[in-house]
């Protein structure tokens, strides 16, 4: 038996990515983050690491250094304020928003981030704040280059955008991610 506070929205159709509890919140959220570095929204890569690190892939990123980052959602019901990535904080400001997604551009600015250490990878926190789905959150394995080594950032494998599928939970306060692909 379904507890009282859990309402289903039965008699409207929703299509499946739609369908939500009756706050509006969708049982799935698709959310893709790409990043472009500035001024000439150039590509970013990543590094196959095996299993010398916690992760397998490696962002590679670089100091003293401007990201555009555009941040696609489906479906277009859902609402995001700000992203943090390694505690910088910024405004996803809304580019366009349809039934069917809703797309977001932000800029990261690595100024003040040190490098990391060579042999050394870093876990970043990446959250997105969600105005009723709650908190997406996850880490990135990164290592952050001197802009001086700008080289070792244009080689390895380029990504367009990392993918995930996420629930958000009951108490509509974080997601669980279903899915995470590097496209």
């Amino acid at each position: 038996m379904t507890p009282p506070h859990q309402h289903r929205a039965s008699s409207l159709s929703f299509s499946g990515a739609e369908r939500g509890d009756m706050d509006g919140v969708p049982d799935i959220i698709n959310i893709s983050i790409s990043l472009r570095i500035q001024p000439n929204e150039g590509p970013v890569f990543y590094k196959v690491d095996g299993t010398r690190f916690g992760q397998t892939r490696t962002i590679k990123l670089l100091t003293g250094s401007k990201y555009k980052i555009e941040v696609v959602m489906k479906p277009g019901t859902v609402e995001a304020t700000n992203m943090n990535i390694g505690g910088i904080i910024f405004p996803l400001e809304q580019q366009s928003r349809e039934e069917a997604s809703v797309v977001y551009h932000a800029q990261y600015d690595t100024e003040g981030v040190p490098h990391t250490k060579s042999g050394d990878r870093q876990p970043v926190q990446v959250s997105i704040e969600f105005n009723k789905a709650g908190t997406f959150e996850t880490v990135w394995q990164a290592k952050y280059y001197n802009y001086y080594k700008r080289e070792h950032c244009q080689f390895g494998n380029k990504f367009s955008s990392i993918e995930y599928e996420c629930k958000p939970n009951e108490t509509r306060t974080l997601m669980w991610i279903n899915k995470e692909a590097f496209n």
